[in-house]
């Protein structure tokens, strides 16, 4: 098949060339929108900085038109900005960030996975033996504010604020295989974090938050090891008490290492089988034609129901007094 780019700079280019394999023969840069080539996987990014997808609507109705074959990679909805509508299209459609907004036959959602440049595959030291009981590189916003608060005297740590000091990917990476736990917050809006798959392919114990109102890591891997907490108060003292039995630590993190190596084999082997399944085209029409998918009015609110679900108390105030300022 043709990967055709429709967005630059994407960070899921090495995730994506991992998940498709030898599926892919050839690659193409297509800002323009001139290629019509059948058995096309399009790559669309719809993250708040990009156009809406539903400007390129008359650029798939023409695709739609000339091939017999066409599967839409739809990249980086962190924001859940919508733009369904365009699944009309394409006989396949594989995205990223759960939502059951976007929840129909023909659609199947991956992890975000890990972004370009991550070392993957790589041996690394075990728990036990790493330099840093937590680390964490980032910008102290919602979530991760109290975050910090509950682990703050939890040593030794290492902690780098990235509004103040610039750190390359590849120190990032370092520090990760220097760390035992890693602490994943929230990202911007949604409970899924690059920082999480990076934390995996580095060895480190994830440690990440759950909310009552959505569960979000189930819905998104089925059951899983990852250490899940609905206070960073809970998630420092089981950090502590696993870091004080070296034996216990060791193989939480090989459990959670052996989890992930098959969940990432899972994961390919769903890809597979959606690219070359018969055509949902069928399926993902009438999955357009939802009201929620046609008219703005209807989806703006569930959209935002949908990530208020993502937010704890504390983060959605932090986040308002930061729009306020």
């Amino acid at each position: 098949m043709k990967l055709i780019w429709h967005a630059q700079g994407l960070l899921e280019r090495d995730w994506l060339l991992d998940l498709f394999g030898n599926l892919v023969e050839e690659e193409v840069v297509d800002h323009a929108l001139t290629c019509f080539d059948d058995d096309s996987i399009h790559v669309m990014s719809s993250n708040f900085r990009t156009a809406s997808l539903a400007q390129f609507d008359a650029y798939f109705r023409e695709c739609r038109a000339k091939c017999r074959n066409l599967t839409l990679f739809h990249a980086s909805d962190e924001y859940l900005l919508g733009g369904c509508g365009l699944y009309r299209h394409f006989d396949h459609v594989i995205r990223t960030y759960h939502t059951y907004l976007a929840a129909h036959d023909g659609v199947l959602t991956i992890p975000l996975g890990y972004p370009n440049g991550t070392p993957v595959d790589r041996a690394s030291p075990v728990a036990g033996a790493r330099r840093y009981a937590w680390s964490f590189i980032g910008q102290f916003k919602a979530s991760r504010i109290a975050m910090r608060k509950a682990f703050d005297s939890f040593e030794p740590k290492l902690l780098t604020n990235t509004d103040s000091q610039r750190i390359s990917k590849s120190e990032f990476d370092q520090v990760l295989q220097d760390t035992t736990f890693a602490p994943c917050p929230m990202g911007n809006v949604v409970l899924e974090t690059w920082r999480l798959y990076e934390s995996l392919e580095l060895g480190c114990i994830p440690l990440i938050e759950k909310r009552r109102a959505i569960d979000y890591y189930t819905n998104l891997f089925g059951s899983h090891p990852l250490p899940a907490f609905y206070s960073w108060n809970a998630a420092r003292r089981y950090a502590e008490l696993l870091l004080a039995d070296r034996y216990e630590l060791n193989r939480a993190q090989g459990r959670i290492r052996d989890w992930w190596i098959a969940h990432k084999d899972r994961v390919r082997a769903q890809v597979r089988r959606t690219l070359n399944e018969p055509s949902q085209s069928g399926e993902l029409r009438q999955f357009s034609d939802y009201l929620r998918n046609r008219y703005t009015a209807i989806y703006q609110p569930l959209r935002l129901a949908e990530l208020l679900r993502h937010q704890s108390i504390p983060s959605f105030l932090q986040r308002l007094l930061r729009q306020g300022r």
